[in-house]
């Protein structure tokens, strides 16, 4: 394994990354060719095919990650990673988005250390339950859609190539609330969002949009698309806060569209952000995907 062996992502390789995560179906947000493209800005990927095994690589920061390589268990080609990273990654040599590698570390690589990474570990949710609301469990959030529903008429429209020069407009409105300027995670993702829009047709997005009434502004956005035959990923949420209550309207909303379509909604991680973290929990969610993690300087 050599370093040439790696080659920028670009939108013409989307049929061929779709493919392993088609024939390997992946759980985690981080292994979708949307993420893959949209944040590159932010964390430049980069990928190899190697014996019939799709290698990632993210430079964030100026620190080299590779990811455990996609496809049927390969030890040799494993233990050729490991020699790689130590030579070409920083702290973080190698992250895992599967956990078939972890009896591998603790048989072969016992004094390795593996971590888990909680803060990016992605939120699953049974779409019913997102969508219904039923229960004594989500009894605040229903009241507050209700004080919503009081307070606005509003409509619901799917996203459509009209409607995108409007909600760009949107998110730097949001923007500029949140002067998302000081943060730059903040201000990485709306300019993927942006990525995103400016892709609509060739990524195969799907999203929605709250119109208020009677002014018809966007309050709301929603853009989301498919992990896996049982599970659509929500990339992107966003909502103007001076309506109240908006943010689980369209939550609410999101997943009555995705019902009948996918069981589950991977409403991706919370980044150890503690607000984020109580909102992902509010919903209650079933289960995480994980990441795993090991340091360069500690492979054995």
């Amino acid at each position: 394994m050599k370093k040439i062996d790696f080659k920028k992502i670009t939108l013409a390789d989307k049929p061929l990354i779709e493919d392993y995560f088609r024939r390997f179906p992946q759980y985690h947000s981080e292994h979708n060719f949307l993420t893959l493209l949209c944040w590159e800005h932010y964390s430049h990927c980069e990928y190899a095919v190697i014996n019939d095994h799709l290698i990632l690589s993210n430079m964030t920061c100026g620190q080299c990650t590779c990811h455990a390589p996609i496809g049927e268990f390969d030890p040799a080609l494993f233990e050729e990673l490991l020699q790689y990273t130590k030579k070409h990654t920083g702290d973080c040599a190698v992250t895992f988005h599967e956990d078939k590698y972890l009896p591998y570390m603790k048989l072969y690589h016992p004094e390795t250390p593996v971590y888990q990474s909680r803060g990016c570990s992605d939120y699953y949710y049974r779409t019913k339950e997102l969508a219904e609301l039923a229960g004594q469990k989500y009894l605040n959030i229903r009241k507050q859609i209700n004080q919503f529903n009081t307070k606005y008429q509003y409509t619901v429209d799917p996203i459509t190539p009209e409607s995108i020069p409007e909600i760009h407009e949107m998110l730097d409105k949001w923007s500029d609330a949140k002067n998302t300027e000081v943060n730059s995670v903040l201000n990485e993702e709306v300019g993927a969002a942006h990525a995103a829009l400016n892709q609509w047709d060739e990524l195969g997005c799907e999203g929605l949009i709250i119109r208020i009434l009677p002014k018809n502004k966007i309050g709301a956005v929603a853009i989301w698309g498919e992990m896996n035959n049982e599970t659509a990923v929500i990339h992107f949420e966003k909502g103007i806060s001076q309506y109240k209550g908006i943010y689980k309207v369209i939550n609410q909303e999101t997943a009555k569209a995705l019902l009948g379509k996918y069981s589950w909604i991977n409403r991706e991680s919370d980044m150890d952000v503690p607000g984020l973290r109580e909102a992902k929990l509010r919903y209650h969610p079933e289960k995480c995907a994980k990441i795993w993690y090991i340091k360069r300087k500690e492979i054995l």
